[in-house]
């Protein structure tokens, strides 16, 4: 049965270089699966849990944007930010959780809503990987 190659890099790892059953990733627009033989897409990553599924093992990595490039067997993340649940510290995503939705709530014409939602978004996202359970496909 065919699989995926799947690469998740950074500007300062490749995260991820290995074959899998399924990838779910989030996109501007929603979640995507991509099987094995999917057609040719690029899409605008959102901030989210992408799933990698391999047999029976399940496993996350948070991603903060980016890009994904899927064609047929072969999928390509590239991000400035992704992160395994092992190196999310959930007491620091928490604290950044607990000042952005601070800044939000001040209203204030100093605060960079933009940016305090950004923030906001992140912890989120860093709070539900942490609590995924640590198994790294292709390890």
């Amino acid at each position: 049965m065919p699989r995926l190659r799947l690469k998740i890099a950074t500007p300062k790892k490749l995260l991820y270089d290995g074959e899998a059953d399924m990838v779910i990733l989030r996109t501007s627009t929603g979640d995507m699966g991509i099987l094995p033989g999917h057609h040719r897409v690029s899409a605008i990553m959102g901030y989210g849990a992408l799933k990698i599924v391999d047999g029976e093992n399940k496993s996350e990595v948070a991603v903060m944007g980016g890009l994904a490039q899927v064609s047929g067997d072969a999928v390509t993340v590239l991000s400035e930010v992704a992160e395994w649940p092992s190196e999310i510290s959930l007491i620091r995503a928490e604290a950044a959780l607990e000042r952005a939705r601070q800044r939000l709530a001040q209203k204030d014409s100093d605060v960079d809503m933009q940016r305090a939602e950004l923030s906001l978004r992140r912890a989120l996202v860093r709070i539900e990987v942490s609590s995924y359970p640590i198994i790294r496909p292709g390890k």
